[in-house]
């Protein structure tokens, strides 16, 4: 089970020829010809939607049949492979848990502060002479506050000439949407958050303490594996994931919600107080390093020094997921190969804890600290106050 697949080029082609990501035909998909959904003359008027009701009770349980057999499928024939096939992790395969495991994780790990939970927060003002970014992350366990941290970045524009006012204004407008178009221009979005994942990473590496340190997202985001144009970005990355990653090694990553396809239908099939171990990162990596664009000069070095990385990370960082209620989907997360199943019984453990929701409640308290430290008016606010008072 990998990451990639053969014929990626012809499939993407058949696929966009069909219409569909998953290579169907609309109708196939929906049960009707495309020309028919865009006959506005087969639309029903406001009142007489109401009518369609049966019609949505029949396809929302035709839909549910559909899924139990499909995680009938998934838990009879998928499930027993994951440990067998070729190439798989150390403790790949579905594992179960017990409630009263996981409340002894809390009350030993969780509940005494031997867990810290890193989020961050990124907010932009533009105003008409410059752009404002702010960046802050917190650090935060169940006994309170490890600390925050904030910064911020103004990007100037640079001084246009021009004759007249209009040939300025025309000059500051061209300008401006150079900027827009152009990715390595200034700060781009994708550099945005890439400063803010490098110091979400610093934070974990070297400011927690805690034994167990849980971040969100993934663990090696492709701002940081790129650049996002900037090769120091990269330079000042590796070091950092092979202190938490490959030397700490006890920490676990959720994202809050992810597109793979893959691990959420492996997670749709879980039971509750479960959890898989599914694949290495090893495709991954390939797959961000070889399909980068990293230009010459000080970028091979940068390019060198993750090829370095990856070579030396290969096989030990995985992905799994896990789920804790019937009531709350289930959630993807990352781990060292060493220390994967103690991994998602302690993101299980705080997870557990909202049970509705089944997301580790320790990253949302880290979010609550670092949004209300470093609200986005506090941006807006001073830098209207200060254009106020110079007439902007």
């Amino acid at each position: 089970m990998a990451y990639r697949t053969t014929d990626q080029g012809e499939e993407a082609a058949r696929n966009q020829a069909s219409g569909s990501a998953a290579g169907k035909s609309y109708q196939d998909a929906t049960g009707e010809r495309i020309e028919d959904t865009l006959d506005i003359d087969r639309w029903d008027p406001a009142n007489r939607m109401a009518e369609q009701f049966e019609r949505l009770q029949d396809e929302i349980v035709e839909a549910q049949v559909r899924e139990m057999e499909a995680r009938r499928d998934i838990r009879e024939q998928a499930f027993p492979l994951l440990e067998r096939r070729e190439g798989a992790p150390r403790q790949a395969g579905v594992h179960e848990i017990e409630l009263g495991e996981l409340r002894a994780v809390q009350q030993h790990l969780h509940f005494s502060g031997h867990v810290q939970a890193v989020d961050g927060a990124s907010v932009v003002h533009h105003t008409l002479p410059m752009t404002i970014f702010q960046t802050a992350i917190a650090l935060a366990t169940y006994l309170g506050d490890n600390g925050t941290w904030g910064h911020r970045v103004f990007q100037k524009d640079v001084k246009v000439s021009g004759k007249t006012p209009l040939d300025r204004t025309l000059a500051l407008l061209a300008q401006r949407k150079a900027t827009e178009d152009a990715e390595e221009a200034g700060v781009s979005d994708m550099l945005r958050r890439g400063l803010m994942a490098n110091a979400e990473l610093a934070v974990m590496a070297r400011k927690a303490e805690a034994p167990w340190r849980m971040g969100h997202g993934h663990p090696l985001p492709k701002e940081l594996l790129t650049g996002a144009g900037m090769p120091e970005l990269i330079e000042l990355s590796i070091p950092l994931f092979r202190e938490l990653l490959l030397q700490h090694k006890r920490f676990v990553y959720v994202p809050r919600g992810s597109n793979d396809r893959l691990l959420q239908t492996i997670g749709g099939a879980l039971l509750p107080l479960e959890y898989a171990i599914i694949d290495d990162l090893d495709a991954y990596m390939h797959g961000v390093i070889t399909q980068g664009h990293y230009g010459t000069g000080r970028f091979q070095k940068a390019k060198q020094m993750l090829e370095e990385f990856q070579a030396d990370a290969s096989g030990k960082l995985v992905a799994g997921v896990f789920r804790v209620s019937p009531h709350s989907s289930s959630q993807i997360f990352y781990a060292h190969a060493d220390h994967a199943s103690e991994a998602a019984i302690v993101a299980m453990a705080d997870a557990v804890l909202i049970e509705a929701r089944g997301y580790p409640m320790l990253l949302d308290l880290a979010s609550s600290i670092c949004r209300e430290m470093f609200p986005s008016d506090a941006i807006f606010k001073p830098a209207a106050a200060v254009m106020t008072q110079y007439g902007q």
